[in-house]
């Protein structure tokens, strides 16, 4: 995930930057962003099924939702593709499959 800061001649990368792959510092076809209320960036992880969390200035992400495999199971997601979070703070999380 690259941040482009208006006027800015380059990007900086925030988030992932590895190349694509399941380690908590990469990510495989990020397709959904929202920011909490810390300022962390939560990306739907679409390809490794899981929401991952990145603090400001973190060199890795943390798993918040998913993150066991492709599935139906409550514990799992099947290629997220959205996420907002609700009037209580709570993330939802459009689940594709």
């Amino acid at each position: 995930i690259q941040r482009w800061a208006p006027g800015a001649a380059a990007g900086e990368i925030v988030a992932g930057g590895k190349g694509k792959g399941d380690a908590l510092d990469q990510l495989s076809c990020p397709v959904g962003l929202v920011f909490d209320s810390e300022g962390a960036l939560l990306i739907a992880d679409r390809d490794n099924h899981r929401i991952q969390r990145w603090a400001p200035g973190a060199a890795a992400g943390e798993i918040v939702a998913g993150g066991k495999g492709k599935g139906d199971a409550l514990d799992q997601l099947s290629c997220p593709v959205g996420l907002v979070f609700d009037s209580e703070g709570a993330l939802l999380i459009a689940d594709r499959d």
